[in-house]
């Protein structure tokens, strides 16, 4: 346990050694911590996954950086189906512990199977697609979804509970029931779950029918559910003779209805069949390419999200990188090294400084400027008196960007090119002499090299 003011190892006292703060109440905090992660192991071990996370989050509450706590919630978040909260608390304690951290290794296991993403990515789309069909009252459209989500991620416990939900609606309680079932062995006490099982038991018991026989003298009735049925007492058959005549009448008579009524009834009904399987299969299409469309909207938004997300931490890691550069200058400039507190100097982004942070760059950069062209001058003019050009050229060129009063830095600038090849650039630099140096010694021996180049 370490100090939250110095970050020095605490001892058993309710005051740090090192820095002398009161850390009993950040003590009692972490000991709480610690026992709620302990509580939502002992759950977990059960089975009781949605008691576990509660108890996981309330220890994230007094200690976010509890990364066996935050390790823990991300297991069983998977293993109720939400990947992506998962993926969210692993990434979150790696966060806090870059090393020896479970977390990478449960990371690794899922970005490493590219099928697998596509798989979670997929249940996502159809999960809410079938939350859209929900509220649209497309319930058969729902049901059908959520089963081919089901089919890829059984662990999703919403998935379970909305497909039961729906099936309740449809009165189907049987296979409610089911889904019910499923969520249960994997979560043995989530509430929801046992609430709509309290439902379906209940409404099954009332859907329950009993039949009741009531006996009179002239009849008998009999009651099933809302029905009844009435059967008379005491009815005579007719005679053989009656019973040939009216089974001859009554093939007569259906003959007569199957060549008048039903052919062309049954003809009337196979054409309006294929009506409505056309215009089935019209509202199909459009279902379909309405759910493209919400499916490509809402795949450009995330898109969208992502390239923010991506600038977003480029920008974090620019404004990194210079706070950085410039402690390195700062640094340098303290060390008496004012060339590579200059070099760090260039480096730094200033648009993202803050004020404090650019008040620090203006102090490094008037302190080491004019030591850093005199230094600059000096190790150029070496580099070129020994052949070096490519160093004197860099050097020489720095320095008279950093002080363009610096005629011979330019002159022996346009030496350095002229030695080195660079024709050129010895042109240009030749010309800057004579211009910026009229008058002078360096302007007339400029003149005279850039005559002969010419």
């Amino acid at each position: 346990m370490k100090c939250f003011n110095c970050g020095a190892v605490l001892k058993s006292t309710d005051y740090c050694s090192q820095c002398g703060a009161d850390v009993k109440l950040y003590r009692r905090m972490l000991q709480l911590s610690n026992a709620y992660y302990n509580e939502g192991l002992e759950k977990a071990r059960v089975r009781d996954l949605s008691g576990a996370v509660i108890s996981l989050r309330q220890s994230l509450r007094l200690n976010k950086k509890n990364t066996d706590a935050r390790n823990l919630l991300g297991l069983v978040s998977f293993e109720m189906g939400e990947v992506v909260e998962a993926l969210s608390q692993w990434i979150i304690s790696r966060s806090f512990q870059g090393q020896k951290n479970l977390a990478d290794h449960y990371i690794e296991s899922v970005q490493s199977n590219p099928a697998k993403l596509d798989t979670i990515n997929t249940t996502i789309r159809k999960y809410n697609q079938s939350l859209v069909y929900c509220e649209q009252q497309s319930y058969d459209l729902a049901i059908i979804q959520l089963k081919k989500v089901l089919s890829m991620n059984m662990n999703l416990l919403d998935g379970h509970l909305l497909l039961a939900l729906l099936y309740m609606k449809a009165e189907n309680y049987g296979r409610a029931r089911n889904e019910l079932r499923r969520v249960l062995a994997i979560d043995r006490t989530n509430t929801r779950a046992l609430r709509y099982m309290k439902e379906v038991d209940a409404a099954g018991g009332k859907q329950a029918e009993k039949e009741t026989v009531v006996q009179s003298k002239d009849a008998i009735a009999y009651t099933s559910g809302n029905e009844t049925i009435i059967q008379p007492v005491g009815v005579k058959d007719n005679s053989g003779l009656h019973s040939v005549l009216n089974v001859v009448i009554g093939l007569a008579i259906g003959a007569a209805v199957m060549w008048f009524l039903v052919l062309p009834a049954q003809q009337q009904m196979r054409n309006g069949e294929l009506n409505d399987a056309v215009a089935e299969y019209s509202d199909q299409l459009d279902s379909r390419t309405a759910a493209l469309e919400a499916l490509q909207s809402e795949m450009d938004g995330m898109e969208q999200r992502v390239q923010e997300a991506e600038q977003t931490a480029q920008d974090a890691q620019t404004q990194l990188d210079s706070q950085q550069a410039l402690l390195a200058a700062y640094r340098a400039y303290a060390e008496g090294n004012a060339a590579e507190a200059l070099t760090q100097l260039e480096t730094v982004e200033q648009d993202g400084l803050s004020d404090d942070a650019q008040a620090l760059y203006d102090f490094v950069f008037s302190e080491v400027g004019t030591q850093a062209v005199r230094e600059l001058y000096q190790t150029g003019y070496a580099a070129y008196e020994s052949g070096d050009y490519a160093t004197a050229i860099a050097d020489l060129q720095k320095c008279y960007e950093l002080d363009n009063s610096q005629g011979d830095a330019l002159y022996f600038l346009a030496r350095a090119y002229h030695r080195s090849g660079d024709t050129e650039n010895a042109k240009t630099y030749y010309q800057k002499v004579v211009e910026e140096l009229p008058g002078t010694r360096r302007a007339t021996d400029a003149q005279s090299f850039l005559d002969g180049l010419q």
